[in-house]
């Protein structure tokens, strides 16, 4: 049966799709539109990176024109209302998008911006990746502005993808967030329709209202109280999909004896943070995750803290901004970090880490471990505590020049 869903899903997809293929020999874009269209990479329903991403293209590159996000389903952020402005929030997206239906969309608009992140290779769901790229490929055909923000891809791009890449990068310039994936798309794509750039969520702004709140107060004290007592601070990011693939028990068990490695070589307090709420390991998500690593260690008495009440990744920066480095298992969590010239000691996968790492001249050698390693990392350990201090000065004389190549996500040409 299920099988038989996926046919229909898929056959009703491409119906469409060949529907919008036609009219649009037919449909040209309205002129003077004053309207943009986002694809974010994932719905916005509980995934920080999204929120940081957006609130980045929102604040840096919409210039206060209107912004409709397009989601899978209906969406309702009460939170954003602090955060962006002229923004509206519109569903359709989803495993039956009808294509005819967000063609008449796109021909009001002036602008489609893809957020590529790590969606567009198909790494996670080949048809996520095609639909993004088909809808670039229906704006340009009716004369409305299309881009992706810098994106990364994998080792093995499915040929699929691959196909429609070479297609669409003959009429948009395609944006890659690090040099590993620009190596890789450079030996099928031309250099020239390539642009390297950073992460967009590099130059996501702080927007101190977000986070302005008894429960944040209560944060700042407890660092103070921390630092004064000669205590470095490490902001804790566990990773639920990490969770999920190699066994809930497996991954917090390993998290424990990193954080207690970490334990035997300085004098530490824990800020126990997450950058995904929705339930991804069965029920746990990075929060659930984080809890019990909370009351772990709280009940062997060390200086910890933690709170459930962070709504978006926008917010959560202002926590982030506290901390001397980050231990993270997400990636836009340890970006935030960054931002604030905070070390990252990375819990790596998917080869995801590395290159952002070397946008800092730093070693990935010296700050990164695999997440199903986490029961062998002494020696992980004693490398980052060791060149630490050299790691600091890196991030610090390298964070302006990884922002301002940030700017690239945006181009007129």
């Amino acid at each position: 049966m299920n099988n038989f869903k996926q046919l229909f899903k898929g056959l009703y997809v491409e119906f469409f799709w060949s529907v919008a293929l036609f009219c649009s020999f037919f449909i040209k874009a309205k002129k003077n539109a004053n309207k943009i269209l986002v694809l974010p990479a994932a719905n916005l329903n509980g995934g920080f990176g999204e929120d940081i991403m957006i609130t980045s293209f929102m604040n840096n590159f919409a210039n206060g024109t209107p912004v409709c996000i397009l989601n899978g389903f209906k969406i309702i952020r009460e939170d954003y209302k602090k955060i962006n402005k002229n923004i509206e929030f519109i569903d359709g997206f989803n495993d039956k998008v009808n294509f005819l239906k967000l063609l008449l969309l796109i021909k009001n608009c002036s602008l489609v911006y893809v957020i590529g992140a790590d969606i567009m290779d198909g790494t996670y769901r080949v048809h996520n990746s095609i639909n993004r790229l088909r809808v670039i490929e229906l704006a340009h055909r009716i004369g409305v502005k299309a881009q992706i923000s810098g994106f990364s891809v994998s080792k093995n791009i499915l040929p699929v993808v691959k196909a429609k890449f070479i297609k669409v990068a003959k009429d948009v310039r395609l944006k890659i967030r690090d040099v590993e994936s620009y190596t890789r798309m450079k030996d099928f794509i031309d250099t020239d329709r390539l642009i390297l750039t950073n992460d967009i969520a590099f130059i996501c702004p702080d927007v101190p209202n977000s986070y302005e709140s008894k429960i944040y107060d209560d944060y700042q004290a407890w660092v103070s109280t921390a630092k004064a007592n000669g205590k470095t601070i490490i902001g804790v990011c566990p990773n639920a999909i990490q969770a999920k693939k190699i066994g809930f028990e497996n991954y917090l068990s390993g998290f424990k004896k990193l954080l207690e490695g970490f334990l035997e070589v300085g004098n530490y307090a824990f800020v126990f943070l997450y950058h995904d709420i929705r339930p991804i390991c069965d029920e746990a998500s990075d929060s659930t995750i984080s809890k019990i690593l909370n009351e772990y260690f709280k009940a062997k008495s060390v200086d910890c803290f933690y709170t459930d009440q962070i709504k978006n990744g926008v917010e959560l920066k202002g926590y982030v901004a506290q901390v001397d480095f980050t231990i993270t298992g997400r990636m836009h969590l340890g970006i935030s970090g960054l931002t604030f010239s905070k070390p990252m000691f990375g819990v790596s996968y998917a080869n995801k880490f590395e290159g952002m790492v070397k946008l800092f001249d730093v070693d990935p050698n010296t700050c990164l471990i695999d997440y199903d390693k986490l029961s062998e990392s002494k020696e992980k350990i004693l490398l980052f505590t060791k060149n630490f201090a050299a790691i600091e000065d890196s991030v610090k004389k390298n964070i302006q020049k990884v922002k301002l190549e940030t700017s690239n996500n945006y181009t007129h040409g």
